[in-house]
Protein backbone atom coordinates (compact mmCIF):
# COMPACT_ATOMS: atom_id res chain seq x y z
CA UNK A 1 0.00 0.00 0.00
CA UNK A 2 1.36 3.43 -0.80
CA UNK A 3 0.86 6.21 1.80
CA UNK A 4 0.67 10.13 1.78
CA UNK A 5 1.74 11.12 4.63
CA UNK A 6 1.64 14.99 4.03
CA UNK A 7 -0.59 17.10 6.72
CA UNK A 8 -3.75 16.79 4.36
CA UNK A 9 -3.68 13.38 5.44
CA UNK A 10 -3.80 13.56 9.21
CA UNK A 11 -7.19 12.76 9.54
CA UNK A 12 -8.67 10.89 11.60
CA UNK A 13 -8.95 6.88 10.86
CA UNK A 14 -7.13 7.43 7.63
CA UNK A 15 -4.77 5.10 6.39
CA UNK A 16 -1.93 7.18 6.67
CA UNK A 17 -3.27 8.35 10.96
CA UNK A 18 -3.36 4.48 11.20
CA UNK A 19 -0.15 3.41 10.33
CA UNK A 20 1.31 6.27 12.46
CA UNK A 21 -0.80 4.88 15.11
CA UNK A 22 0.58 1.73 15.14
CA UNK A 23 4.14 2.94 14.56
CA UNK A 24 4.16 5.53 17.09
CA UNK A 25 3.76 3.18 19.89
CA UNK A 26 7.15 1.21 18.70
CA UNK A 27 9.14 3.21 20.99
CA UNK A 28 7.21 1.24 24.04
CA UNK A 29 7.71 -2.21 22.58
CA UNK A 30 3.90 -1.75 21.12
CA UNK A 31 5.44 -2.56 17.74
CA UNK A 32 8.30 -3.50 15.55
CA UNK A 33 8.86 -1.07 12.85
CA UNK A 34 10.23 -3.58 10.36
CA UNK A 35 7.24 -5.60 10.42
CA UNK A 36 4.80 -2.79 10.09
CA UNK A 37 6.59 -1.53 7.20
CA UNK A 38 6.36 -5.45 5.73
CA UNK A 39 2.50 -5.54 6.51
CA UNK A 40 2.41 -2.03 5.23
CA UNK A 41 3.53 -3.51 1.57
CA UNK A 42 1.20 -5.94 1.25
CA UNK A 43 -2.10 -4.40 1.59
CA UNK A 44 -3.49 -3.25 -1.50
CA UNK A 45 -4.56 0.17 -2.11
CA UNK A 46 -7.19 1.62 -0.70
CA UNK A 47 -8.85 -2.10 0.18
CA UNK A 48 -10.10 -2.02 3.52
CA UNK A 49 -10.53 -5.92 3.64
CA UNK A 50 -7.21 -6.50 2.59
CA UNK A 51 -5.44 -3.97 5.21
CA UNK A 52 -7.51 -6.47 8.38
CA UNK A 53 -6.08 -9.60 6.92
CA UNK A 54 -2.88 -8.46 6.95
CA UNK A 55 -2.49 -7.45 10.06
CA UNK A 56 -4.65 -9.88 11.08
CA UNK A 57 -1.73 -12.52 9.85
CA UNK A 58 1.17 -10.42 11.27
CA UNK A 59 -0.88 -10.47 14.33
CA UNK A 60 -1.03 -14.17 14.42
CA UNK A 61 1.99 -14.44 13.03
CA UNK A 62 3.90 -12.79 16.76
CA UNK A 63 1.58 -14.02 18.73
CA UNK A 64 2.91 -17.80 18.19
CA UNK A 65 6.19 -16.26 18.26
CA UNK A 66 5.03 -14.29 21.41
CA UNK A 67 3.68 -17.63 22.91
CA UNK A 68 6.83 -19.25 22.59
CA UNK A 69 9.00 -16.53 24.04
CA UNK A 70 6.86 -16.07 27.45
CA UNK A 71 7.77 -20.38 27.86
CA UNK A 72 10.96 -18.75 27.98
CA UNK A 73 9.95 -16.18 30.23
CA UNK A 74 10.29 -13.24 27.29
CA UNK A 75 7.11 -11.41 27.40
CA UNK A 76 8.09 -8.21 25.06
CA UNK A 77 6.98 -9.89 21.93
CA UNK A 78 3.04 -10.39 23.49
CA UNK A 79 2.70 -6.43 23.52
CA UNK A 80 3.28 -6.78 19.42
CA UNK A 81 1.07 -9.18 19.04
CA UNK A 82 -2.06 -7.23 21.34
CA UNK A 83 -1.17 -4.10 18.79
CA UNK A 84 -1.36 -6.04 15.85
CA UNK A 85 -4.86 -7.38 16.56
CA UNK A 86 -5.95 -4.01 17.55
CA UNK A 87 -4.94 -2.39 14.08
CA UNK A 88 -6.94 -5.12 12.37
CA UNK A 89 -10.17 -5.06 14.17
CA UNK A 90 -10.53 -0.91 14.32
CA UNK A 91 -12.63 -0.55 11.05
CA UNK A 92 -14.80 -3.60 11.25
CA UNK A 93 -18.44 -3.93 12.09
CA UNK A 94 -19.89 -5.44 15.36
CA UNK A 95 -22.03 -7.74 13.35
CA UNK A 96 -18.46 -9.23 12.19
CA UNK A 97 -17.06 -11.65 14.85
CA UNK A 98 -13.59 -10.99 13.77
CA UNK A 99 -13.78 -7.74 16.22
CA UNK A 100 -14.64 -9.83 19.56
CA UNK A 101 -12.41 -12.16 18.58
CA UNK A 102 -9.66 -9.44 18.14
CA UNK A 103 -10.38 -7.67 21.05
CA UNK A 104 -10.82 -10.21 23.35
CA UNK A 105 -7.41 -11.96 21.80
CA UNK A 106 -5.57 -8.19 22.25
CA UNK A 107 -6.92 -7.82 25.78
CA UNK A 108 -6.18 -11.06 26.89
CA UNK A 109 -2.69 -11.36 25.20
CA UNK A 110 -1.93 -7.81 27.30
CA UNK A 111 -3.26 -9.60 30.28
CA UNK A 112 -1.02 -12.39 30.17
CA UNK A 113 2.31 -9.98 30.29
CA UNK A 114 0.87 -7.08 32.10
CA UNK A 115 2.18 -8.53 35.77
CA UNK A 116 5.43 -9.28 34.42
CA UNK A 117 6.29 -6.27 32.59
CA UNK A 118 8.52 -2.88 33.94
CA UNK A 119 6.88 -1.09 35.16
CA UNK A 120 4.21 -3.45 36.73
CA UNK A 121 0.59 -3.09 35.88
CA UNK A 122 -1.89 -3.98 37.72
CA UNK A 123 -4.79 -5.32 35.91
CA UNK A 124 -7.90 -4.24 37.02
CA UNK A 125 -11.78 -4.22 37.58
CA UNK A 126 -13.12 -1.38 38.79
CA UNK A 127 -17.21 -1.96 40.36
CA UNK A 128 -19.90 0.38 38.84
CA UNK A 129 -23.24 -0.13 39.62
CA UNK A 130 -23.69 -3.70 38.30
CA UNK A 131 -20.90 -3.34 36.11
CA UNK A 132 -17.00 -3.53 35.97
CA UNK A 133 -14.61 -1.51 34.74
CA UNK A 134 -11.76 -2.73 33.00
CA UNK A 135 -8.86 -0.39 34.08
CA UNK A 136 -5.17 -0.79 34.69
CA UNK A 137 -2.59 0.83 37.26
CA UNK A 138 0.92 1.64 36.49
CA UNK A 139 2.99 2.56 40.30
CA UNK A 140 5.24 5.57 39.84
CA UNK A 141 6.88 3.41 42.63
CA UNK A 142 6.02 6.05 45.52
CA UNK A 143 4.42 5.29 48.55
CA UNK A 144 1.68 8.69 48.47
CA UNK A 145 2.53 9.30 44.36
CA UNK A 146 0.16 11.76 41.97
CA UNK A 147 -1.65 9.99 39.58
CA UNK A 148 -2.91 10.65 36.10
CA UNK A 149 -5.87 9.31 35.38
CA UNK A 150 -7.07 8.76 31.78
CA UNK A 151 -9.95 8.57 29.99
CA UNK A 152 -9.94 6.21 26.74
CA UNK A 153 -10.89 8.12 23.64
CA UNK A 154 -13.74 7.32 21.45
CA UNK A 155 -12.03 4.60 19.87
CA UNK A 156 -8.92 3.91 22.09
CA UNK A 157 -8.16 1.08 23.99
CA UNK A 158 -6.89 0.35 27.46
CA UNK A 159 -4.23 -1.46 25.90
CA UNK A 160 -3.32 1.51 23.86
CA UNK A 161 -3.78 4.13 25.96
CA UNK A 162 -0.76 2.33 28.29
CA UNK A 163 1.51 2.33 25.46
CA UNK A 164 0.54 6.43 24.42
CA UNK A 165 0.72 7.85 27.92
CA UNK A 166 1.11 4.71 30.51
CA UNK A 167 4.63 4.24 30.46
CA UNK A 168 5.18 7.41 29.93
CA UNK A 169 3.67 8.67 33.38
CA UNK A 170 5.50 5.80 35.42
CA UNK A 171 9.25 6.59 34.09
CA UNK A 172 8.71 10.26 35.14
CA UNK A 173 6.97 9.17 38.90
CA UNK A 174 3.91 9.02 37.81
CA UNK A 175 1.00 6.88 38.92
CA UNK A 176 -1.43 5.88 35.88
CA UNK A 177 -4.75 4.51 35.89
CA UNK A 178 -6.30 3.67 32.76
CA UNK A 179 -9.82 3.06 32.33
CA UNK A 180 -12.39 2.36 29.40
CA UNK A 181 -16.24 3.13 30.69
CA UNK A 182 -19.69 2.86 29.07
CA UNK A 183 -19.34 2.90 25.25
CA UNK A 184 -15.51 2.21 24.79
CA UNK A 185 -14.33 -1.24 23.68
CA UNK A 186 -13.41 -4.20 26.27
CA UNK A 187 -15.78 -1.86 28.93
CA UNK A 188 -18.55 -2.55 26.57
CA UNK A 189 -17.84 -6.10 25.34
CA UNK A 190 -17.63 -7.72 29.23
CA UNK A 191 -20.91 -5.39 29.91
CA UNK A 192 -23.35 -5.57 27.25
CA UNK A 193 -25.63 -3.06 28.50
CA UNK A 194 -22.77 -0.33 28.88
CA UNK A 195 -23.48 1.55 26.06
CA UNK A 196 -21.94 5.64 25.57
CA UNK A 197 -23.16 8.34 27.81
CA UNK A 198 -21.96 11.63 28.02
CA UNK A 199 -22.18 11.51 31.73
CA UNK A 200 -18.67 10.44 32.55
CA UNK A 201 -18.40 11.92 36.15
CA UNK A 202 -20.40 9.24 37.28
CA UNK A 203 -17.92 6.04 36.39
CA UNK A 204 -15.16 8.52 37.03
CA UNK A 205 -16.64 9.09 40.71
CA UNK A 206 -16.38 5.32 40.78
CA UNK A 207 -12.98 5.42 39.36
CA UNK A 208 -11.39 8.33 42.30
CA UNK A 209 -13.67 6.15 44.79
CA UNK A 210 -11.05 3.30 44.14
CA UNK A 211 -8.04 5.10 43.93
CA UNK A 212 -8.75 6.91 47.34
CA UNK A 213 -8.30 3.38 48.38
CA UNK A 214 -4.80 3.28 47.71
CA UNK A 215 -2.11 3.78 50.06
CA UNK A 216 0.57 4.83 46.98
CA UNK A 217 -1.73 7.44 45.72
CA UNK A 218 -1.89 11.41 47.15
CA UNK A 219 -5.78 12.06 47.19
CA UNK A 220 -4.67 15.84 46.89
CA UNK A 221 -2.87 15.39 43.59
CA UNK A 222 -5.25 13.78 41.06
CA UNK A 223 -5.47 14.88 37.53
CA UNK A 224 -8.07 14.14 35.02
CA UNK A 225 -6.94 13.34 30.71
CA UNK A 226 -8.98 13.21 28.21
CA UNK A 227 -8.38 12.77 24.54
CA UNK A 228 -10.45 13.29 21.33
CA UNK A 229 -14.02 12.81 22.56
CA UNK A 230 -12.93 12.26 25.96
CA UNK A 231 -11.26 15.98 25.55
CA UNK A 232 -15.23 16.69 26.11
CA UNK A 233 -16.12 14.18 28.76
CA UNK A 234 -12.60 15.43 30.69
CA UNK A 235 -13.84 18.82 30.51
CA UNK A 236 -17.15 17.96 31.59
CA UNK A 237 -15.69 15.67 34.64
CA UNK A 238 -13.60 18.78 35.79
CA UNK A 239 -16.47 20.83 35.85
CA UNK A 240 -18.74 18.51 38.23
CA UNK A 241 -15.63 16.67 40.05
CA UNK A 242 -13.87 18.68 42.24
CA UNK A 243 -11.58 16.04 43.90
CA UNK A 244 -9.25 16.61 40.65
CA UNK A 245 -6.77 18.91 40.46
CA UNK A 246 -5.62 19.52 37.34
CA UNK A 247 -7.14 18.65 34.09
CA UNK A 248 -5.88 17.82 30.49
CA UNK A 249 -7.43 18.08 27.19
CA UNK A 250 -6.07 16.50 24.40
CA UNK A 251 -7.21 17.65 20.63
CA UNK A 252 -9.87 19.81 22.02
CA UNK A 253 -11.87 20.88 23.72
CA UNK A 254 -14.79 19.59 21.65
CA UNK A 255 -17.74 21.60 22.70
CA UNK A 256 -20.86 20.33 21.04
CA UNK A 257 -20.17 16.92 18.84
CA UNK A 258 -23.15 17.84 17.09
CA UNK A 259 -22.27 21.20 15.53
CA UNK A 260 -18.28 19.40 14.76
CA UNK A 261 -20.10 17.38 12.80
CA UNK A 262 -21.89 19.53 10.99
CA UNK A 263 -18.98 21.70 10.27
CA UNK A 264 -17.75 18.78 8.26
CA UNK A 265 -20.48 17.66 6.40
CA UNK A 266 -20.63 18.09 2.91
CA UNK A 267 -23.21 20.74 1.65
CA UNK A 268 -24.77 18.64 -1.08
CA UNK A 269 -25.67 16.25 2.30
CA UNK A 270 -27.30 19.25 4.41
CA UNK A 271 -29.75 19.48 0.71
CA UNK A 272 -31.05 15.75 0.37
CA UNK A 273 -33.98 14.58 1.28
CA UNK A 274 -34.02 12.06 4.89
CA UNK A 275 -34.40 9.05 2.48
CA UNK A 276 -31.62 9.52 -0.15
CA UNK A 277 -29.53 11.08 2.69
CA UNK A 278 -29.46 7.36 4.31
CA UNK A 279 -28.89 5.77 0.75
CA UNK A 280 -25.99 7.51 -0.51
CA UNK A 281 -24.35 7.42 3.16
CA UNK A 282 -24.64 3.57 3.14
CA UNK A 283 -23.08 3.91 -0.28
CA UNK A 284 -20.66 5.80 0.85
CA UNK A 285 -19.52 2.97 4.08
CA UNK A 286 -19.34 0.53 1.24
CA UNK A 287 -16.15 2.38 -0.26
CA UNK A 288 -14.77 4.47 1.95
CA UNK A 289 -12.96 2.37 5.26
CA UNK A 290 -12.29 5.80 7.01
CA UNK A 291 -16.23 6.66 6.87
CA UNK A 292 -17.35 2.90 7.84
CA UNK A 293 -14.69 2.69 10.59
CA UNK A 294 -16.57 5.51 12.27
CA UNK A 295 -19.94 4.26 11.51
CA UNK A 296 -19.57 1.07 12.73
CA UNK A 297 -17.43 1.60 15.97
CA UNK A 298 -20.38 3.86 17.27
CA UNK A 299 -23.31 2.14 16.03
CA UNK A 300 -21.74 -0.74 18.55
CA UNK A 301 -21.24 1.88 21.02
CA UNK A 302 -24.33 3.55 21.20
CA UNK A 303 -26.37 0.78 20.64
CA UNK A 304 -28.07 1.66 17.62
CA UNK A 305 -27.94 0.24 14.22
CA UNK A 306 -28.11 3.36 11.51
CA UNK A 307 -25.72 6.31 11.21
CA UNK A 308 -28.80 8.55 11.98
CA UNK A 309 -29.39 7.25 15.62
CA UNK A 310 -25.25 7.58 16.05
CA UNK A 311 -25.65 11.06 14.82
CA UNK A 312 -28.99 11.72 17.25
CA UNK A 313 -26.74 9.70 19.83
CA UNK A 314 -24.50 12.43 20.07
CA UNK A 315 -26.76 15.45 20.42
CA UNK A 316 -26.33 15.15 24.23
CA UNK A 317 -22.80 15.66 23.60
CA UNK A 318 -22.39 19.58 24.28
CA UNK A 319 -20.53 21.00 27.20
CA UNK A 320 -21.63 24.93 26.36
CA UNK A 321 -21.52 27.11 29.55
CA UNK A 322 -19.51 24.19 31.83
CA UNK A 323 -16.16 26.34 31.44
CA UNK A 324 -17.69 28.43 34.29
CA UNK A 325 -17.61 25.47 36.70
CA UNK A 326 -13.97 24.55 36.02
CA UNK A 327 -11.56 25.91 38.34
CA UNK A 328 -8.66 23.76 38.13
CA UNK A 329 -5.81 24.51 35.86
CA UNK A 330 -5.88 23.33 32.13
CA UNK A 331 -3.69 22.29 29.84
CA UNK A 332 -4.88 22.37 26.36
CA UNK A 333 -3.14 20.44 23.18
CA UNK A 334 -4.02 21.36 19.64
CA UNK A 335 -2.10 20.39 16.67
CA UNK A 336 -2.28 22.10 12.74
CA UNK A 337 -3.51 19.40 11.39
CA UNK A 338 -6.84 19.37 14.14
CA UNK A 339 -7.39 22.90 12.93
CA UNK A 340 -7.21 21.65 9.32
CA UNK A 341 -10.27 19.35 9.65
CA UNK A 342 -12.57 21.29 11.03
CA UNK A 343 -14.68 25.12 10.33
CA UNK A 344 -14.47 28.52 12.16
CA UNK A 345 -17.71 27.92 13.52
CA UNK A 346 -16.06 24.99 15.70
CA UNK A 347 -12.95 26.67 16.58
CA UNK A 348 -14.70 29.31 18.02
CA UNK A 349 -16.98 27.66 20.41
CA UNK A 350 -13.66 25.94 21.25
CA UNK A 351 -11.84 29.44 22.08
CA UNK A 352 -14.95 30.85 24.04
CA UNK A 353 -15.27 27.70 25.99
CA UNK A 354 -11.71 28.06 27.01
CA UNK A 355 -12.38 32.07 27.65
CA UNK A 356 -14.84 31.18 30.28
CA UNK A 357 -12.95 28.58 32.07
CA UNK A 358 -12.07 30.37 35.63
CA UNK A 359 -8.87 27.96 36.65
CA UNK A 360 -5.89 29.09 34.90
CA UNK A 361 -5.19 27.55 31.38
CA UNK A 362 -2.67 26.91 29.35
CA UNK A 363 -2.44 26.03 25.81
CA UNK A 364 0.18 24.37 23.13
CA UNK A 365 -0.26 24.19 19.27
CA UNK A 366 1.78 21.63 17.74
CA UNK A 367 3.03 22.39 14.36
CA UNK A 368 3.66 20.75 11.20
CA UNK A 369 6.63 22.08 9.89
CA UNK A 370 8.30 22.08 13.24
CA UNK A 371 6.78 18.98 15.12
CA UNK A 372 5.87 16.75 12.22
CA UNK A 373 3.01 14.20 13.13
CA UNK A 374 2.70 15.66 16.76
CA UNK A 375 0.73 18.29 15.12
CA UNK A 376 -1.75 15.68 14.01
CA UNK A 377 -4.91 14.83 15.81
CA UNK A 378 -3.99 13.99 19.50
CA UNK A 379 -0.41 13.91 18.44
CA UNK A 380 -0.58 10.15 16.92
CA UNK A 381 2.52 9.38 15.47
CA UNK A 382 4.45 11.72 17.83
CA UNK A 383 3.26 10.86 21.31
CA UNK A 384 6.44 11.77 22.93
CA UNK A 385 6.68 14.97 21.50
CA UNK A 386 3.25 15.60 23.67
CA UNK A 387 4.11 13.64 26.47
CA UNK A 388 6.99 16.16 27.08
CA UNK A 389 4.80 19.21 27.18
CA UNK A 390 2.42 17.62 29.45
CA UNK A 391 4.28 16.38 32.10
CA UNK A 392 7.06 19.46 31.91
CA UNK A 393 3.30 21.08 32.49
CA UNK A 394 2.85 18.65 35.26
CA UNK A 395 5.50 18.76 37.13
CA UNK A 396 5.24 22.67 37.71
CA UNK A 397 1.84 23.37 37.63
CA UNK A 398 1.29 20.32 40.39
CA UNK A 399 4.50 18.88 41.62
CA UNK A 400 5.57 22.44 42.49
CA UNK A 401 2.67 24.27 42.76
CA UNK A 402 4.30 26.96 40.20
CA UNK A 403 1.92 30.20 39.87
CA UNK A 404 2.92 30.14 35.76
CA UNK A 405 3.23 33.55 34.87
CA UNK A 406 0.53 34.31 32.83
CA UNK A 407 1.31 35.34 28.69
CA UNK A 408 -1.16 36.41 25.69
CA UNK A 409 -2.33 33.31 23.69
CA UNK A 410 -0.48 32.26 20.38
CA UNK A 411 -3.22 32.88 18.02
CA UNK A 412 -1.06 32.65 15.01
CA UNK A 413 -1.86 29.02 14.35
CA UNK A 414 -5.95 30.01 15.05
CA UNK A 415 -5.87 33.20 12.68
CA UNK A 416 -3.83 31.10 9.49
CA UNK A 417 -6.93 28.90 9.32
CA UNK A 418 -9.89 31.18 10.88
CA UNK A 419 -9.57 34.99 10.20
CA UNK A 420 -12.06 37.20 11.26
CA UNK A 421 -13.01 40.19 14.12
CA UNK A 422 -14.97 37.99 16.09
CA UNK A 423 -12.04 35.63 16.43
CA UNK A 424 -9.84 38.69 17.97
CA UNK A 425 -12.07 39.74 20.01
CA UNK A 426 -12.81 35.93 21.85
CA UNK A 427 -8.98 35.75 21.68
CA UNK A 428 -8.22 39.17 23.74
CA UNK A 429 -9.75 37.58 26.56
CA UNK A 430 -8.06 34.60 26.61
CA UNK A 431 -4.71 34.60 28.68
CA UNK A 432 -2.65 31.39 28.43
CA UNK A 433 0.06 30.32 31.28
CA UNK A 434 3.74 30.19 29.32
CA UNK A 435 5.14 26.80 30.16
Amino acid sequence: MKLDFRGRNMDIATYPFRFMRILGISGTGGSDPSECFLTLDKIRNHDDQSWVREWTRQAEKTEQLAVKSMAAGQMETARQASAYYQVAMFSLSPADSRLFDYLTRSRELFHQIAGMLMPCIEVLEIPYGDAHLPAYFLSSGSSNGPTLLVINGGDSTNEEMVHFIGFAAARRGWNCLIFEGPGQWSALQLNPDLVMTVEYEKPVKAVIDYLLTRDDVDPEKIVIYGLSLSSLLAARVAAYEKRICACILNGGPIVDVNQAWEAVRPAWVKKTIPGIWDFLFNQLMKINAQFSGFVNHFEWSFGVSSLREVLDAFVPFNIRGLGTLIDCPVLLLEGEGEYAQTDKATALLALEFISEINGPVTMHEFWIDTDGWAASHCQIGGTETGNTIIFNWLDQVVIRNKKLEPARMNTHMVNKYFKGKRLDQITEKIYCSSI
